[in-house]
């Protein structure tokens, strides 16, 4: 079960990325004004649902490849994976936009915002929303196809700047 292990540690990296760094954080504080627009711009994104629909289209690939790392995993196991990892994400997603919105606000002018804003709120930003849940399920497919490409360029990458052939290096992924 470390392969379990290394990738709930993965899970958690990268909830940790989705939520900002601490030097993120040290950024000058954004303006009220921009706060509401990047409040207005998540609102009018469907920013939780647009996160949670993420987590959906990847948690089938992600199960997979760790049954793929631990051929003995029960469906059962498998199942509870899936839902702790749903319910984590779901449970969490009010802080980890909390922790998003002073981002967006502190990166993008008030012009930007402005301009993000009006173009979710109007014709064509409504139809690309509309119509993101058909692209990711589409998406996710070729993601999976690819993954064991990527992790083997990855793997090369990695082996090229360290010693891959001492104990602990990144093992080579399993096709």
């Amino acid at each position: 079960m470390s392969k379990l292990r290394s990738f709930l540690a993965g899970v958690a990296a990268a909830t940790a990325i989705l939520a900002g760094s601490p030097s993120a954080a040290a950024d000058a504080a954004p303006s009220a004004h921009n706060l509401d627009l990047a409040r207005r711009l998540f609102t009018d994104m469907h920013m939780d649902q647009t996160m949670a629909g993420m987590m959906r289209s990847v948690m089938p690939a992600m199960v997979a490849q760790v049954r793929k790392a631990n051929p003995a995993m029960s469906d059962a196991q498998a199942q509870a994976i899936t839902e702790a990892t749903t319910q984590s994400s779901q449970a969490m997603m009010g802080k980890i936009m909390d922790r998003m919105i002073p981002l967006y606000a502190s990166t993008f002018t008030e012009k930007e915002l402005q301009d993000l804003v009006n173009f979710y709120e109007g014709p064509s930003g409504r139809a690309m929303l509309a119509k993101m849940p058909t692209l990711m399920a589409k998406m996710t497919p070729i993601m999976v196809e690819m993954m064991p490409e990527m992790q083997a360029d990855i793997r090369q990458r990695v082996c090229s700047k360290i010693d891959c052939t001492k104990s602990g290096a990144p093992a080579a992924p399993k096709s």
